[in-house]
């Protein structure tokens, strides 16, 4: 079934990159989102020490130390 939403000019920019950034359609991105707000909800303690170090993107993993640093 197809349904329409409506969303902001902006977000609708954020969710297409997410989705091209990932090769997915608009369905999954926002699924994707959904289910990572549920990990967050169930807390992210429950996961720590389940990521590989072969897994984790360093690039991005700066990117994010940057950003929460504000410069």
């Amino acid at each position: 079934m197809v349904k329409v939403i409506t969303i902001r000019d902006d977000v609708y920019d954020r969710l297409s990159t997410l989705k091209k950034r990932h090769g997915m359609s608009f369905s999954e991105a926002i699924d994707m989102l959904l289910n990572e707000s549920k990990l967050t909800r169930e807390g992210l303690l429950d996961h720590a020490g389940k990521l590989k170090e072969v897994d984790i993107d360093r690039r991005a993993l700066y990117r994010l130390k940057r950003w929460g640093s504000g410069d």
